[in-house]
């Protein structure tokens, strides 16, 4: 059988994906306080360079994800009892470190990146490192899903696309909601205000309606949809001082073999 492209993969086996999307949770003392620090000091002992954005407050060591999952012997096995399946061993996903709430996105592979044949998405987690003391962060999942590639949402044109890691999209095409049905992109769900989201305009906001709000905890990790789109709420708003952080910490992307018999696995529900 020849090889199919990502995105090929994302059209034939459509179906297949949206019948593993699930709500996002999270889940407390997932990690010991041992297997953070190491998960915390392999990103400076493995990181060859760093990324960064001069229009961000965000820093990304570079560190390859796949080869962590070799180095750390202990990672994959809670993986795969969380998820009661084996996944591939590719991976897309990054450490980041940051002062800067993020705008409502997906982390898939780019358009330009390569290795990702005979996979479709499957899982996202987001893995907290650090949190400055006496902060609260939070992070939304939307209802929305989008099954392609990584992808962020701008409407208003305020950011450049040259300035992005992410394909920008100007029109919300191809939202879906957990059942595969599609989403009004133009439906306002009266959710956002400036306090709880002043880093997405309300035009940029409006196609996205709240699933869940999940706070950052140090030994948690938070499971989603690797389609769902996702983004930093100032939540609760009314204390803007434990707003003020830096914060830590790695998102993961996990893949199935588009020939395995996905209809035996089974969803995991915690």
């Amino acid at each position: 059988m020849s090889d199919l492209t990502y995105i090929e993969c994302c059209e034939k086996y459509r179906q297949q994906i949206i019948d593993r999307f699930e709500p996002a949770k999270k889940i407390e003392d997932f990690f010991s306080e041992d297997e953070i620090g190491e998960l915390r000091l392999y990103q400076f002992q493995k990181s060859k360079k760093v990324k960064f954005r001069e229009t961000s407050s965000n820093i990304q060591p570079n560190v390859n994800i796949n080869q962590m999952f070799k180095d750390l012997e202990w990672l994959r096995p809670k993986f795969v009892d969380l998820f009661k399946t084996e996944f591939s061993k590719k991976h897309s996903g990054n450490f980041y470190i940051t002062t800067q709430p993020h705008d409502h996105h997906v982390d898939l592979p780019s358009e330009d990146e390569e290795g990702f044949e005979n996979l479709i998405p499957f899982k996202s987690v987001i893995i907290p490192l650090f949190l400055t003391h006496n902060c609260w962060a939070t992070t939304t999942f939307f209802k929305q899903r989008r099954v392609g590639y990584s992808i962020t949402f701008d409407r208003d044109h305020l950011t450049s696309q040259k300035d992005s890691l992410y394909k920008i999209a100007r029109e919300y095409d191809g939202l879906i909601d957990q059942s595969g049905n599609p989403c009004d992109a133009e439906k306002d769900y009266g959710q956002w205000s400036n306090e709880r989201y002043p880093h997405i305009s309300q035009n940029n906001f409006r196609g996205f309606e709240e699933e869940i709000i999940l706070d950052y905890q140090l030994k948690s990790v938070m499971v989603f949809d690797a389609c769902q789109v996702h983004a930093s709420v100032l939540e609760p708003y009314e204390k803007p001082e434990i707003h003020n952080w830096l914060k830590n910490g790695i998102n993961i992307q996990f893949y199935l073999e588009h020939e395995n018999n996905q209809k035996a696995i089974p969803s995991f529900n915690i």
